[in-house]
């Protein structure tokens, strides 16, 4: 008897061990595709880069649709140009650079950062803004110079935006009445924004884009394209990359998808 309950006792736990390992073999629903998903992203290594602030929304998408297409997934650092430089030159890596305009690339380019360079992906193009209804009357750049205006403006050393409309400025022969006034300088065209639309100022520069979505609060001015400078936004590669290919097939997608998206989000992208 005691020999009888052994063997059925054996035979119970062979049962109960088969069926465990066949259950665990069985995908689990839904969730198996997900893993499988992040397991092939997970098997390639990220792309990282330096991009410009006021260039988050429309990078952050492209990086997005970039990683649902090849599984590589594209890491962002956001900062004004400036700083972005000053990263970059501390870090000594990364995959790709993009910040808000030419002048930021070429110092890389010049410091042997850079190895490849496309575009231009879409264009940064200086406007002013005023609080609606435009109170102190702005209508065209050289207003700006009129004494005792509140002027809100990007940095114009750390930021792309800020260092284009200065030569603007200096071409009109308008820098130190602009200055005479004291700008308040901010770390971003957003910034700018939203010193305007909190009552800070008579009137602002930032780029096209930072319009768009505040047309219902804001007045914009365009300034006169005789003596308006538009800055291109390119993308490049960094020779620190240690993923050469992969960074040239991401500028390579920037350059065929990008213009698109840049539009989407109130960018210009022919001039």
């Amino acid at each position: 008897m005691k020999r009888l309950v052994q063997v059925l006792a054996t035979m119970f736990l062979s049962l109960l061990m088969a069926a465990l390992v066949t259950g665990c073999g069985k995908p689990s629903g839904p969730s198996a595709g997900g893993e499988g998903s992040t397991s092939q992203a997970q098997g390639k290594a990220s792309l990282f880069a330096y991009v410009g602030a006021n260039l988050k929304d429309p990078v952050s998408e492209l990086a997005q649709t970039y990683e649902q297409k090849t599984g590589v997934k594209v890491e962002l650092t956001f900062n004004n140009s400036g700083a972005l430089l000053n990263q970059l030159e501390t870090m000594k890596k990364g995959d790709v650079y993009m910040p808000g305009g030419m002048p930021f690339v070429e110092a890389a380019q010049k410091k042997g950062y850079i190895e490849e360079i496309a575009g231009p992906i879409a264009y940064h193009t200086p406007v002013i803004v005023t609080p609606k209804g435009n109170p102190a009357k702005i209508s065209k750049v050289q207003d700006l110079g009129r004494s005792g205006l509140k002027l809100v403006i990007p940095d114009k050393e750390a930021t792309a935006i800020g260092k284009t409309v200065f030569k603007t400025f200096d071409k009109l022969g308008i820098t130190e009445s602009v200055e005479k006034n004291s700008p308040t300088y901010v770390e971003s065209p957003a910034k700018v924004v939203a010193a305007i639309l909190m009552g800070q100022g008579d009137a602002g520069i930032v780029e096209y884009s930072n319009t768009y979505k505040n047309l219902e609060k804001l007045d914009v001015v365009e300034i006169d394209s005789a003596v308006n400078i538009v800055d291109q936004i390119p993308c490049a590669t960094l020779n620190y990359s240690n993923q050469k290919d992969q960074a040239r097939d991401f500028l390579e997608f920037m350059k065929k998808e990008g213009p698109a998206v840049f539009e989407k989000y109130g960018f210009k992208t022919k001039i």
